[in-house]
């Protein structure tokens, strides 16, 4: 099995950027994804040069913090202070204007890693928005223009190690297959909280796949997530079966 651990959000803050290179230079983080439109950017990118071993992606951002591009057309989901906001969960279908706009934008992101020297290696997004499906259309745009094929997949990991069941499996495996498929992608086949493949390992039902992918979140205040450190830096690699390889998204 293939097994990814990918920190998200960086790029957010000086104290983020530390804490994921930290673990990158500890061979426990192999994958991170940038936010461009976000205060410690510059020195993530500039930074990421020096792990040539780990992939680099864009965490594609349609929720939060100030657009790069112009805000024309993207009103409808921009707060009082002109930034992209949790209004965008309440767009029940975007019109056409709005689409182009976040096409626009998510494109504007994307080049600015590109500018910024790192080769992206693959897409995810903010909160996950990526996988909405009213969105679908915005992010295979995105896709297409920069010729990105690597993608996270739905959440198909949940706690103790379960997979989703029911009408839930239902439509997320329908999900799935528009994502590897429409505009062709490969996707790990597993992706999941890193908490939830800890607590699996410790209890002995190590989730099977041939490839997964876990998110985790560096540098984050949040007191679970401090909980989330402590448990990556406990020496879990060491309880891994011979046929897991802890590796990046170059290698899926």
């Amino acid at each position: 099995m293939l097994l990814i651990v990918n920190a998200d959000d960086l790029g957010t803050s000086s104290r983020v950027n530390d804490e994921t290179f930290a673990l990158m230079e500890a061979g426990i983080v192999t994958s991170a994804t940038l936010i461009a439109n976000a205060p410690g950017f510059a020195e993530a990118a500039r930074r990421s040069r020096d792990y040539p071993q780990c992939s680099f992606g864009v965490h594609l951002n349609l929720s939060a913090l100030r657009p790069i591009g112009p805000i024309e057309g993207l009103e409808s989901i921009l707060d009082d202070r002109g930034q992209l906001s949790q209004k965008l969960f309440q767009v029940a279908m975007p019109d056409r204007d709005l689409r182009a706009a976040m096409v626009r934008e998510l494109e504007t992101q994307v080049q600015c890693v590109l500018d910024s020297g790192v080769a992206v290696s693959h897409f995810d997004s903010h909160q996950h928005v990526h996988t909405i499906p009213q969105l679908f259309p915005v992010f295979k745009a995105v896709q297409r223009r920069f010729g990105v094929r690597k993608i996270r997949r739905t959440r198909n990991l949940l706690e103790a190690g379960r997979k989703p069941r029911g009408l839930r499996a239902v439509k997320k495996g329908a999900f799935s297959v528009a994502q590897r498929y429409i505009y062709a992608s490969r996707c790990p086949d597993g992706f999941g909280d890193f908490r939830d493949f800890y607590d699996a390992l410790q209890l002995g039902h190590m989730p099977r796949f041939r490839s997964l992918e876990l998110m985790v979140h560096p540098g984050t205040s949040d007191r679970t997530y401090q909980e989330e450190i402590e448990q990556l830096r406990s020496g879990w690699p060491e309880s891994l079966p011979k046929d897991v390889e802890l590796r990046s998204y170059l290698s899926l």
